[in-house]
């Protein structure tokens, strides 16, 4: 049985707003090969889609082995039971079937799963989460993902999102979100938030050597991002630091709610922003403490999440290859 379980092979895709990545798992959770390509999301679903379908039939002709199924992460609300995408705010989706479109096509079953779930599932299965039986998975990348295993269960509720983290709203009066409100989570802390806030110090000062030593670190041909502005913080523009110091002062007022709400033990962080040194640091943790009910202070421990670059993928594999409890 155990010789016949490390055969078993499924294929994660995980759809983001400007990447889709896809892998071979095996049952350890390894990565056994890889494709990451951009998502044409402004060229509308029915492209997306056929990226999708291509990526499968690529993996289903090179592969010599059987792959079980295809778990699909998308950036928001799912009906994994039907196979229908019920919103997805940051890929402009509305409701769309898309399971039994992708079987037609490519000759293997596919579930949907909500991107920042299969996160979860990749830290519950591989990672720091398999012990912790109520632990919080947050991705920050070009949106804010959660998922949250609630006793050992994975919830996602009577729509299919789980845990919308990134759409609490944080300041009713804030930026404009995707979903259609203001000043959700997401337009703070996630990648975009973070470059709109940092171009618009810069119009406020246009000739201080905070915007300047930022946009040197940015070629003609390359966009600001939050890579940059971070390097820029480290080699002592001001500016930056600024932004820096907000980004960990939102993202604690967040998290300060969620650990409020559901009491988890753990909290990991994912994605591209959470690579950044400056973000899980002493001061998040103060940050945070000034904010949870007393009983709650340094309770709950914060870490990156284990599985990286590839934690979409392997977590939506996981569909395929664990007995998976949802709630």
């Amino acid at each position: 049985m155990e010789s016949k379980r490390k055969k078993i092979v499924a294929l994660g895709i995980d759809i983001g707003g400007t990447k889709i990545k896809a892998g071979l798992v095996n049952a350890e959770g390894k990565v056994l090969s890889q494709k990451v390509i951009p998502t044409y999301k402004e060229r509308g679903a029915a492209s997306v889609l056929k990226q999708i379908e291509e990526i499968i039939c690529f993996f289903k002709n090179s592969s010599s082995k059987e792959i079980q199924g295809i778990g699909l992460a998308l950036p928001g609300q799912v009906d994994d039971k039907r196979g229908h995408c019920l919103y997805c705010p940051n890929l402009g989706w509305g409701e769309l079937e898309i399971s039994r479109r992708l079987t037609e096509k490519t000759g293997l079953p596919v579930r949907l799963i909500n991107d920042a779930n299969a996160a979860c599932l990749g830290e519950l299965f591989y990672g720091k989460g398999k012990k912790t039986k109520t632990f919080l998975s947050i991705t920050l990348g070009t949106g804010v993902g959660s998922g949250l295993i609630f006793n050992g269960q994975l919830f996602t509720g009577r729509f299919g999102s789980g845990v919308e983290a990134g759409h609490m709203v944080i300041d009713p009066t804030g930026y404009p979100c995707s979903c259609g409100r203001r000043g959700c989570w997401e337009t703070l802390v996630s990648a975009p938030g973070i470059i709109r806030r940092t171009k618009e110090k810069m119009k406020i000062i246009k000739d201080s050597k905070t915007a300047k030593l930022i946009k040197e670190g940015c070629n003609e041909d390359e966009s600001l991002s939050p890579e940059k502005i971070f390097q820029a913080a480290r080699e002592g523009d001001l500016l930056a630091r600024e932004i820096v110091e907000e980004t960990v002062f939102y993202l604690a007022i967040g998290l300060a709610n969620l650990i409020n709400l559901f009491n988890p033990f753990e909290i990991s962080l994912g994605g591209g922003v959470a690579e950044a040194e400056e973000i899980i640091t002493s001061d998040l943790i103060e940050q945070i403490d000034k904010n949870v009910f007393p009983t709650m202070k340094g309770k709950v421990k914060i870490y990156k999440a284990t599985q990286g670059y590839y934690g979409g993928i392997i977590g939506a594999s996981t569909l395929w290859l664990h007995e998976i409890d949802i709630i």
